[in-house]
């Protein structure tokens, strides 16, 4: 797969692998497997998995209070205030909106719930009061909790499940292909299914792609479903990374753990681009505005004549920018309902609040989508829109839909 970097001062060539987990890095995806893949990345992908490994790396001494134990309402108002200002001074979510102090409706839920702060007596109480103002701000990649992530990565490494691909022959005609989620496990499992020609995979007709449900997790694992839609050239928007002092200090913190030697020549380069433009925005590549992805004869794996990709409220994260990439294929048609809404501010770093009985987790870069693209609380809306199903059976019955829509030729002008 060939990869074109455009930026002002032209296009060059890059592999397509120092494209990959570019946007983001799922706060779902375990750590073990990361640290797993970690060798065979290039260096920028290295650079790019290590910011987020990074995170639980600096706060394994911190400790992780179990949101039982006891709180002050006096702390949990001196947390919401410090949450409120770091987030205006720091997440990049906020600051790419250009916001100075927080909107109207969004001032008003954290006045009303810093009054609740009287009610804390646990530090539960304090979490679930705060909640509701992160909500305002964005849906996604923004968090308070009792635990840091790391704490949640240690215990999915011993209780979460791999998620499993699922296909089948509808008929002669169509194969379905159900993909829950992008975390590492998924790439593999859907290397061999194409290996195998998996329930006609390879010489179906029409495919349907259910993205369903599908949480996220690492944008490399779709990578073997673009050469399943034939030769296209996909476009995809690069994020950038708000300069504060604290977004810096996070990056040198990093630069300090870093024993891969490339990973720190390129920490180093753009901690003196964040540096030299403090307050600021610098791209997470060089002066790179723009990617694209393009799918040559030669990398194609299937050339189906048409494709639905099946969307709902749930496709979150790695499952969003896999849809928004697709969207621009004139193969694929997307049915179901707008997506969740995280794709804009992303890869999480995060802080300890004063009380030190809290995790604030906040976005440091940003897409700077043109106005009305925006994705963050809005979701990538479907070609065609379906009602949410009121029950399972219904649920089921749009996976019959897209295939009447498919094989009756409704597509066709």
């Amino acid at each position: 797969m060939n990869v074109k970097i455009i930026d002002k001062k032209g296009s060059y060539i890059l592999p397509s692998e120092s494209i990959m987990l570019i946007q983001h890095i799922s706060e779902n995806m375990l750590i073990q497997k990361l640290i797993l893949m970690f060798k065979s990345f290039s260096f920028t992908i290295k650079f790019l998995c290590a910011i987020f490994i990074s995170l639980f790396i600096l706060s394994q001494a911190a400790h992780a209070a179990n949101n039982l134990e006891p709180m002050t309402s006096a702390e949990c108002l001196q947390d919401i205030n410090f949450t409120a200002n770091f987030l205006l001074e720091n997440d990049a979510g906020i600051k790419g909106k250009n916001w100075v102090t927080y909107p109207k409706n969004i001032q008003t839920i954290l006045d009303a719930q810093k009054k609740e702060t009287i009610k804390v007596k646990i530090i539960k109480n304090c979490e679930d009061i705060i909640k509701p103002f992160l909500k305002a701000i964005r849906k996604g990649h923004i968090g308070l909790d009792s635990k840091s992530i790391a704490s949640y990565f240690q215990k999915s490494s011993t209780s979460q499940q791999d998620d499993v691909v699922t296909t089948k022959k509808l008929s002669d005609l169509t194969s379905y292909i159900f993909i829950p989620s992008f975390e590492p496990s998924i790439k593999f499992q859907l290397n061999k299914i194409v290996e195998n020609n998996q329930d006609n995979i390879l010489n179906a007709r029409y495919l349907i792609f259910d993205l369903r449900k599908n949480s996220g997790g690492q944008d490399d694992s779709a990578e073997i479903l673009f050469k399943l839609l034939g030769e296209a050239e996909y476009w995809i928007e690069m994020p950038k990374i708000y300069t504060s002092d604290a977004n810096i200090q996070t990056y040198k913190n990093l630069e300090k753990i870093i024993s891969d030697i490339k990973t720190k020549e390129y920490l180093v380069e753009i901690i003196k681009r964040m540096e030299h433009k403090k307050n600021d925005w610098v791209y997470v590549q060089g002066d790179t505005s723009l990617v694209s992805e393009k799918i040559d004869k030669i990398d194609v794996l299937a050339n189906p004549i048409k494709v639905v990709v099946l969307t709902d409220e749930d496709s979150a994260s790695s499952g969003e920018q896999f849809i928004k990439s697709v969207k621009q294929n004139p193969k694929v048609v997307t049915i179901g309902r707008n997506t969740y809404g995280a794709l804009d501010a992303s890869n999480l770093r995060e802080v300890q609040t004063p009380s030190k009985k809290l995790y604030l987790s906040y976005a440091t870069t940003y897409v700077h989508r043109r106005s009305g693209q925006e994705i963050d609380n809005i979701g990538i809306p479907p070609h065609i829109l379906l009602p949410k199903p009121v029950d399972q059976q219904a649920y089921e019955n749009e996976i019959k839909f897209s295939q009447d829509y498919l094989e009756k030729e409704k597509w066709k002008p």
